[in-house]
């Protein structure tokens, strides 16, 4: 039997303020939790930070909970698709995206998942996610990074690393850091808790800060860090309604099954300003949005 998750910080309810911004934070499996965690609450407790933030949430994940409830494969389940399945789960639009990048017919690509790139090209996963190319070879589709290797696109190289990473061993600390300030500011925090990871020598690049830990880039991915990573008492969730943005979607009269679908499914279309209809990923069409912001963009929704 796994162990179960120690909530050290009780998560005491949502906010609905529009003005807030409930910020999950956990730390990468593979990072030395002690030492980062560390120096992430050292930024926070400084200037210009200090008083900003409110840790209304803190909890050790065990690594063999992880694995046992599927947790990261759940969080990545759409990245997980397109790292298995490749081609075949490319929409119009996003085949249409991708002939505009490489200048290639789609059809006659050799796109591939990472699973199914890693058996062909005899590579493991640390070697599939270590491949540099130029800039130009690579590109972003609805949140789904694709890399020109040989005579390959390789579809979501990094999953089966990502996933390798976490094992029975490597536990994952996570929190929520609730805050006014706008999604702006949180960046400038997470550029300045780069700094001193550094600085610590932790990574060596501020820019590789997101393989020590990973933080919500929106609204919906409170929500989807959430369902992930906050827990009530051992291995019973928070439920999703608790959460603040959900919570605060379902006072704007959504329902519980659409926001749910909608996280399940975030590749949608959506109309704009001029009655246009276009595809996006939620997540990403709503990135770094306050709440009334990506409230009013998931109402477009066609």
């Amino acid at each position: 039997m796994s162990r179960l998750p120690s909530v050290l910080v009780a998560y005491p309810g949502p906010c609905i303020d529009e003005n807030i911004q409930d910020i999950a934070l956990y730390l990468r499996p593979e990072s030395n939790g002690v030492k980062v965690e560390s120096t992430i609450l050292k930024v926070i407790r400084e200037e210009p930070y200090s008083g900003s933030f409110e840790m209304v949430y803190l909890a050790n994940i065990p690594g063999d909970f992880i694995v046992e409830n599927k947790i990261i494969e759940e969080h990545y389940a759409l990245k997980l698709r397109f790292a298995r399945e490749g081609k075949e789960c490319f929409t119009e639009t996003m085949a249409r995206l991708f002939e505009q990048h490489f200048a290639v017919p789609f059809g006659e690509a050799r796109i591939i998942g990472a699973c199914e790139a890693m058996k062909k090209l005899g590579l493991s996963a640390e070697e599939l996610i270590g491949i540099w190319v130029p800039r130009e070879q690579m590109c972003e589709i609805h949140g789904q990074t694709i890399k020109k290797y040989q005579d390959f696109y390789l579809v979501n190289y990094d999953i089966p690393a990502l996933l390798h990473k976490n094992s029975k061993n490597t536990d994952i600390f996570s929190m929520i850091l609730r805050c006014t300030l706008s999604y702006g500011d949180i960046h400038a925090f997470v550029v300045d808790c780069s700094q001193a990871l550094k600085e610590q020598g932790i990574i060596s690049n501020p820019r590789l800060y997101s393989h020590v830990f990973h933080y919500s880039k929106s609204p919906f991915e409170q929500i989807l860090d959430g369902i992930g990573y906050v827990y009530a008492e051992q291995d019973r969730h928070v439920d999703v309604v608790e959460l603040s943005f959900f919570s605060y979607l379902i006072s704007r009269g959504l329902g519980r099954e659409e926001i749910l679908e909608a996280i399940r499914r975030p590749i949608m279309l959506f109309r704009d300003a001029e009655g246009r209809v276009g595809e996006e990923n939620l997540f990403v069409a709503t990135y770094e949005s306050s709440f009334p912001e990506a409230c009013e963009k998931f109402q477009t929704r066609v």
